[in-house]
């Protein structure tokens, strides 16, 4: 029987490599001399860096506009669906989206873009950088619902990032809830925080508890690792290991990032 994976892409596997975009209007970071004619020119640079390195999709991410907010304001959602419109206009890649940390935006933005995947908290609740938070997965469902637009995969995570689960249970235990409370279509497991890899003996046995649900790999997927997580997971967030430097807010590294596609495409030559 075939995977998700493979009915909805195609594939295997699937290497996402990851447009951060610059902060958008109204966040802290943004810079209004830039405008958004420099956030467009940059994600558009990086989506075709990362198209040419031979990732299969991309996941636009507003990794910049820290601190992040739990509703997500109009200014945003309206600029980040202005970016990826532009940047899906010149690739054939599918793409998702990840507001952070809003899951019924992610939807929203990947509707209005043609989006095949959002990645999202659905379930638990976190403390940490990020302040309090308790997702909203009832609303990001039935807006999903509502729209009609169930084509749309929700990876969830079920470990945090910059922040601790209060629900301390077993990973496997919160995963097994968020595909069945949460209805997530994937799940995906982390390190704690952006560029850390993630246990590979925690993927495994998230694997087996829900083994009709893919597995992705949220963070920590490098050109050193990729081999051996393709044995135990489906699904790749590529991020800060491609950047300049390792940086996470770094710009993308076209070398860095080819270096990424041919370790997974050699490994069975390993």
């Amino acid at each position: 029987m075939k995977t998700l994976v493979q009915t909805d892409f195609g594939r295997d596997h699937l290497l996402i490599g990851c447009v951060h975009t610059l902060a958008l209007p109204g966040t802290p970071l943004y810079d209004r001399a830039g405008g958004m004619r420099k956030i467009v020119k940059q994600a558009k640079e990086e989506a075709k860096i990362l198209e040419e390195a031979g990732f299969h999709a991309l996941l636009y991410t507003n990794e910049s506009d820290m601190p992040y907010e739990g509703t997500m304001p109009i200014e945003v959602v309206a600029a980040m669906t202005e970016v990826i419109a532009e940047c899906q206009a010149q690739t054939t890649l599918p793409h998702g989206v990840n507001m952070l940390i809003d899951p019924p935006a992610s939807i929203a933005v990947a509707h209005a873009t043609g989006g095949r995947f959002v990645r999202a908290f659905l379930t638990g609740g976190l403390v940490g950088d990020i302040g309090m938070m308790t997702p909203d997965g009832a609303r990001a469902l039935r807006l999903r619902a509502n729209l009609g637009a169930e084509n749309i995969r929700i990876i969830c995570n079920v470990t945090p990032g910059f922040s601790i689960n209060l629900d301390n249970r077993p990973v496997e235990q919160k995963a097994s809830g968020a595909v069945f409370i949460g209805l997530a279509d994937i799940v995906c497991v982390g390190g704690p925080a952006a560029g850390k890899e993630a246990d590979i003996a925690v993927i495994e046995s998230v694997a087996r508890q829900v083994p009709d649900t893919p597995v992705a790999v949220g963070t920590g997927v490098a050109e050193e690792n990729i081999a051996r997580l393709a044995e135990v997971a489906e699904l790749f967030i590529v991020g800060t290991s491609i950047k300049y430097d390792r940086q996470t807010l770094n710009p993308v590294e076209p070398r860095r990032a080819q270096a990424l596609v041919r370790a997974y495409e050699n490994r069975k030559a390993a």
